[in-house]
Parts: C-alpha cells; sequence; structure tokens
C-alpha cells in the first residue's frame, strides 16, 4: 500500500462498539468534507471563465484571442504540480509520520487558497498574475498530500464488508465537489468576486485541516 505507517497499531477497538461506530462515522464525515472542498476548489475557475478572463486582461493586458491560454494556464499549473508532488509525497509518507506531513500539506494548502484570493484584490499588474500561478502550483501541492495519504487509509479502518461503500462515499466528492465548484465559483465571482470565493473556502475549511494532526491510527477505529 501506498502509506502503511497509518495504521499504527494501538489498542483496537471492536469495530461493533458504539464508541467505534462513532469515531468511525466521525473521521469519514472529516475526511469527506475536505475532499469535496478539494475540488470546489478545483471547479472555482472553470465556473467563472468571463471574470478570470478580465483578470488575464487587468495583469497581463491579454487581448481577448489570447485570455482562453491564461485561463488554461491556471488550471493546468495546478494539474502539472499535483502530479510532481505525488510520488514525491507517496515516498515522503515512508519517513516521515504521515498525519503530521498531512496536515502540513493542507496548511500549505490552506495559504494557497489564501494567496488565490488575495490576487483577487492585488493591483493589476503582470506580477500579481505570476502570484496567482504560484499559489494555484501551491494547492496542487497540498492536496497531493491528501490524496495520496487518505484512501489507503480509509482502506484501513474500514469494516470489511462497507469498505467499498466508504470508498464511494470518499470519492463520490470529485464528481459532487467539481460541480458544486463551478456554481460556486459563477455565483461569487458574479457577486462578491471571486477573491472571496478562495477566501471563504479557506475560513470553512480551516478547522476540519487542523482537525487532520489528531487522527487517529486505523487500528484504534477497526
Amino acid at each position: 500500500r501506498v502509506c502503511p505507517v497509518v495504521s499504527q497499531t494501538q489498542a483496537p477497538m471492536r469495530a461493533d462498539a458504539p464508541a467505534a461506530r462513532y469515531s468511525i462515522r466521525a473521521v469519514m464525515a472529516l475526511l469527506c468534507t475536505i475532499n469535496l472542498v478539494n475540488f470546489v476548489d478545483r471547479g472555482i475557475i472553470s465556473g467563472a471563465p468571463v471574470e478570470f478572463g478580465a483578470f488575464v486582461a487587468a495583469t497581463l493586458d491579454a487581448p481577448p484571442s489570447h485570455q482562453s491560454v491564461y485561463i488554461g494556464l491556471m488550471s493546468s499549473i495546478f494539474i502539472s504540480s499535483f502530479a510532481i508532488a505525488c510520488p514525491l509525497v507517496g515516498q515522503l509518507v515512508r519517513s516521515f509520520p504521515p498525519f503530521r506531513l498531512l496536515g502540513i500539506c493542507l496548511l500549505l494548502w490552506l495559504g494557497a487558497l489564501v494567496g488565490s484570493g488575495i490576487s483577487y484584490f492585488l493591483p493589476g499588474h503582470p506580477a500579481t498574475f505570476v502570484f496567482f500561478i504560484c499559489m494555484r502550483a501551491l494547492t496542487g501541492v497540498g492536496e497531493a498530500a491528501f490524496q495520496c495519504i487518505v484512501p489507503p487509509y480509509v482502506e484501513d479502518f474500514a469494516p470489511a464488508e462497507s469498505k467499498s461503500l466508504y470508498l464511494a462515499l470518499f470519492f463520490t466528492a470529485i464528481p459532487v465537489g467539481t460541480a458544486i465548484g463551478f456554481e460556486y465559483g459563477a455565483l461569487l465571482a458574479g457577486s462578491a468576486g471571486w477573491g472571496v470565493a478562495f477566501l471563504l473556502e479557506a475560513v470553512f475549511i480551516f478547522p476540519f485541516c487542523a482537525a487532520t494532526f489528531f487522527l487517529p491510527p486505523a487500528a484504534s477505529l477497526s
């Protein structure tokens, strides 16, 4: 498995005990919420192409015929950094406590969300666009840790008879979160501004990210 250390042993708890059932549900709710917001974040740019086109025009003075290239870069830079960071995190997790690594990377992701939101309020200068691109790249690094560490962890603590259900619930966040992100980005960008969309996302998800430092070992849940 990618992350065998997430199942560090502690005094095991019976899966049918009420406390164990409550803990499993609480942990699943935490992880599914973070995963959902991960994909909401990915949908914001795609949901507001006109507003982000205006941002490109203001910062790079790009003509309308070239704006789509830079809007595409906003999304592709995230995918590129995510793809590079995934194997690196997969190796780091063998040497560092997985939940500490997860929490640090999620806080990095959180900081990138704040930076992305702040970009909206900065002066229309090429450096502002570069700053925004760097922030989007950092979100890929933060999300890479979550996607590398959490699925094996869920597979470890999920009851054998419900393992497929738990993983299905976790991965349902991919289409649902992306769809919400499109609408969320469109609504906020057309009213308060897309910068506010990123900042509200960061405020909402902060306590969930902080809680990952205290995730229990899988052995204590199963």
